[in-house]
């Protein structure tokens, strides 16, 4: 049987999405998260993830122009907006293991089909009635100029105000200092049209959406740290190795066909023993 190939424009025009800063969908989304929040998703029904509300973001640029008085702009007010980030890709692995692991909190990578995903999204928002908008995070500017972007006199005003509607506001939400573009982040926006409609799935700030878990399509455990001789290290490894293998059980009882893996980033290598042999 031969495969059939979507187009990028097909699936926009197949789903309630609009697209920010890209025309092209990614086939594949990682996100980082701490090992206990990837099993309340697998073992809890239904299986739901957490769109966070920007109030929740630790970057206060990042929340800069979240409760600005739009007004001026056509009398423009601002939505309520949900947002799950996530990564394009793994280029920069190492960093993000260091940002994200918490001493004492096993991290897994999960790899996301990205279509899956967004068919999951797509039903919830047609379904309560909300607005979805796939996002390329927008790293261009640095610190000054989004201090100054909401001045008329700032060179990137009309770019990003003119015609200022839900999409421009989601370009704003967007914008990220340039001293994270090694991040390569997405970021999907749910906007509810409706906040009533969503409430029995809104909990501290968060709206839990349901998906299906086969969309996850790989789970990375955390490196373990460089090893060497020492005891303590002898001991980390025994700790590490028990936590994979409690993690993997507790995923596979629920998702058998998982992938589960460990990462190879700090992996032993074979020494070189002589050049030219």
């Amino acid at each position: 049987m031969a495969t059939i190939k979507i187009t990028d424009q097909q699936l926009k025009d197949a789903l309630s999405l609009q697209l920010v800063n890209c025309d092209k969908i990614v086939n594949t989304l990682y996100k980082y998260m701490p090992a206990s929040r990837v099993l309340d998703i697998i073992e809890k029904e239904p299986h739901q993830i957490g769109f966070v509300s920007p109030d929740l973001w630790y970057d206060p640029y990042e929340t800069k122009f979240l409760n600005t008085d739009y007004t001026m702009l056509d009398g423009y007010k601002q939505p309520k907006i949900y947002c799950f980030c996530a990564r394009m890709d793994n280029l920069n692995e190492e960093a993000s293991w260091k940002i994200y692991k918490k001493e004492n909190e096993p991290l897994l990578r999960l790899s996301i089909r990205t279509i899956d995903f967004l068919l999951s999204l797509d039903k919830f928002a047609r379904e309560h009635t909300c607005d979805l908008y796939f996002s390329k995070v927008d790293y261009k500017l640095k610190r000054k100029e989004i201090d100054g972007l909401y001045l008329p006199s700032s060179p990137y005003f009309h770019e990003y105000f003119d015609g200022f509607n839900d999409k421009q506001y989601v370009r704003v939400m967007s914008l990220k200092r340039w001293a994270f573009n090694y991040e390569n982040e997405y970021r999907i926006f749910v906007i509810p049209k409706d906040q009533m409609a969503i409430e029995e799935y809104l909990k501290d700030g968060v709206l839990f959406i349901p998906i299906p878990v086969d969309m996850i399509i790989r789970y990375t455990f955390h490196p373990m740290n460089k090893a060497n001789e020492s005891l303590s290290s002898q001991i980390e490894r025994v700790k590490y190795d028990a936590e994979f293998k409690l993690i993997k059980e507790r995923i596979l009882n629920y998702v058998p066909n998982a992938k589960i893996f460990k990462s190879t980033l700090y992996s032993e290598v074979k020494k070189v023993k002589k050049i030219g042999v």
